[in-house]
């Protein structure tokens, strides 16, 4: 299956788009969508630190710190993944773990995308937002796209197929993992 045939189906049949991970991993292809997430968040964060302080210096600050989290979180969640399939009996290796995680971030373009939208109509037009209803929207938009990529669906799709688990420890460690991030995503939320 070819990159440009593999995206839409990260999006609609998860189970078909993953199902070859355990023989080839993928890692090129995860890591040119991660780069794309990356982009595209930095882009946001470039956008959320110069237009709230008007000054470059903070988002260029924000810009490659925004970077640099999306390459860590890529390589600790496929750390994170790999472990416990390890521990659980899984097959794959560390290279399946990135190849998926990375393929994984696929949903967090388009939120990255509609974040974007929403940093500039929070700072340009809705600046005064006391119910912090941006905010709120953002935070769904996040949760939404965590529960289909990063730590969500496709990468249970991965644990199942790239690591070769079965389908209830693939479920519990996603679970386990997605619940740890959601929590955390509200906790740092400006939305409450």
């Amino acid at each position: 299956m070819h990159f440009l045939q593999r995206i839409p189906l990260l999006l609609f049949d998860p189970e078909y788009a993953t199902a070859d991970l355990y023989d080839s991993p993928r890692i090129g292809e995860g890591f040119f969508i991660v780069s794309t997430y990356a982009g595209l968040t930095s882009f946001n964060s470039f956008l959320s630190g110069y237009l709230k302080t008007e000054t470059l210096s903070v988002g260029l600050i924000a810009l490659l710190g925004s970077a640099l989290l999306i390459y860590l979180t890529w390589v600790f969640l496929a750390i994170v993944f790999h472990l416990a399939a390890e521990l659980l009996g899984g097959l794959g290796e560390f290279p399946h773990a990135l190849g998926f995680v990375g393929l994984a971030a696929a949903p967090h373009i388009f939120t990255s995308l509609a974040s974007i939208v929403l940093t500039i109509l929070g700072t340009e037009v809705f600046y005064d937002d006391p119910d912090a209803i941006i905010a709120k929207i953002g935070l769904g938009i996040s949760l939404i796209g965590m529960a289909w990529g990063w730590p969500g669906v496709l990468c249970y799709f991965g644990l199942k197929n790239a690591e070769r688990m079965s389908s209830l420890k693939a479920l519990i460690v996603t679970l386990l993992v997605f619940f740890g991030f959601a929590a955390l995503e509200v906790f740092n939320s400006n939305a409450f």
